[in-house]
Order: C-alpha cells, then structure tokens, then sequence
C-alpha cells in the first residue's frame, strides 16, 4: 500500500507528536555514483535523489521552512506545529553545487554553517558561492574558525575560535553572525555559555530531538544516507518513535564516546587541537 502524506491522519490518531520543531542536519549531498567520495564519514552523505523526495515531504506536508534565528525566538502559539528547519554544517561544495539548486527548485531555504578557515579548500565552498546563497535569503553562521573539537579547548583557544570565525563571517557576508554549531556535535555547558557571552543569539546541538520554541540551544536530528523515506516522514510529523529510538542509541554510546575523545580522538574521526 502506499503511504500516505505526512500529515495524515492515521499517523496522528496513533501516536501522540512530540512538541517543537524539528530541525534537520545534513552534512554532504552527492550523487548516486560518488557517494562518500568527499566525506570523511560516508554515512553523512546523502544522495542528490534522496534530498529531493525529502524536500518534497516538506511541500506535501504543508510545512513552512524556518531559519534557525526565527524558530530560537518563536514566541507565539499560531502555525508552530507546521514549522521545520533545514541545515548544512561543514560547508561542502555540494552545499552550493547540489542543495542550493534544489533548494530553489522547491522554494525552501536552509541555514549553512561553514568553518571559516576552510573556503580555500576545493572541496569546500568559496566565498562567490556563499555570498549567491545569501542572496537568495539563506543564512550562513559559525561552524567555528577551523573544524576542531570545541570542548577540548582550553578558554583562550575556545574564544579564538569563536571570535576569529564570527569575525570572519561578519566582514565577508557584511550581515550579522549569531548563531553557532559545533563541529561533531561535541558541545558541553562552558562551548555554550562562552558563546552567549561573546554575543552569539543561539548554539544548535546534535540532540536528536525536536527544538523548543524560543529556546537559543536548538536541538537538531542528522539525516543520513540510512535514513529511509519512512523515517523522514516521522521524524517531520514529530511522531515520538523515530526520536525515541535516536535518542537511546545516543545514549549507548555516550560514554564510550566521551571515553575515546580523551584517549585515542582520530577513532573518531575528530580533530582536535594539541596542547
């Protein structure tokens, strides 16, 4: 049988949704025959094919895709429960060579977050190409200055980063830069208060849950290339099971996580800087 929209009312009627907004990260997207051939971590990349049936989840669904900075300072009740978010982190050429295109065929828009040591890199973007994204009324933020692990940082290499790349952004793009993601999703309390306090306005997370309204800290769920149509269908419905089943795999591997960042971080795939 085939499956129905989104909202449909037979998802409704049997599970209770999650409140908030989900917000979804995605890192690389490539075409069917070069998937992985740019990521150091293939299960981030997400075919060209698959990003397209997605963003037509969104207009079948009716959702309304919001920047992060307007569902951070959501306030009132009316339209939140059709609202959901789009992100890039890492900064991939793909972002300008692949999204953005079907990005404006679909009349959605994303937020991007780019380290800002990287555009020199061929395959990363380049400031041309983020400076086309914004003018189509996309936003691009701090993903720090270079793409190390920010809660390994000692306090003044934290604010360097944050500082020098928020800079960076602000005379490149002439607009303000308020928002930050963290390289890996490695985020503890000291990357975030260090953050407000240099006067970024929000910090997205890896979470694995939807976003709460008017809250800076914005949770965020990673689309991956596993990821099926089901599940996105779910995931944008905010049906509980696909968060709760996310959220207990994050669980499992948390300390044994935290365990090899200390010790042995290039098992990880994360970079980070020496003392």
């Amino acid at each position: 049988m085939a499956a129905g929209p989104i909202g449909s009312e037979a998802v409704r009627r049997t599970w209770p949704v999650i409140e908030g907004t989900p917000v979804f990260l995605y890192h690389e997207i490539a075409d069917e025959c070069d998937s992985g051939s740019r990521s150091p971590n293939r299960k981030y990349v997400v075919t060209a094919r698959q990003f397209r049936d997605q963003l037509a989840e969104f207009r079948n669904g009716g959702c309304q895709v919001s920047s992060v900075r307007e569902i951070a300072q959501l306030t009132g009740a009316v339209g939140r429960n059709s609202l959901a978010g789009i992100t890039f982190d890492d900064g991939y050429s793909s972002d300008y060579e692949k999204a953005f295109p079907l990005l404006l065929e679909a009349g959605l828009r994303a937020d991007f977050f780019i380290n800002s040591t990287n555009t020199r890199e061929p395959v990363n973007l380049n400031w041309e190409q983020v400076q086309e994204i914004c003018k189509a009324v996309m936003a691009f933020h701090s993903h720090g200055h270079s793409h190390v692990a920010l809660s390994r940082l000692n306090p003044v290499q934290l604010e360097r980063e944050l500082r020098v790349s928020r800079g960076i952004l602000e005379d490149k793009l002439g607009s303000a830069v308020d928002f930050l993601a963290a390289p890996y999703g490695l985020l503890n309390r000291r990357v975030i208060q260090e953050a407000f306090r240099l006067g970024y306005r929000g910090v997205c997370n890896s979470r694995q849950w939807t976003a709460s309204w008017g809250n800076g800290c914005v949770n965020r769920v990673a689309i991956l290339g596993r990821t099926s149509t089901e599940e996105f269908r779910r995931l944008l419905v905010r049906h509980p099971w696909p968060y709760i089943l996310r959220s207990m795999r994050s669980a499992a591997v948390y300390l044994p996580r935290q365990v090899l960042l200390r010790i042995q971080p290039a098992r990880l795939g994360v970079q980070v800087v020496t003392k």
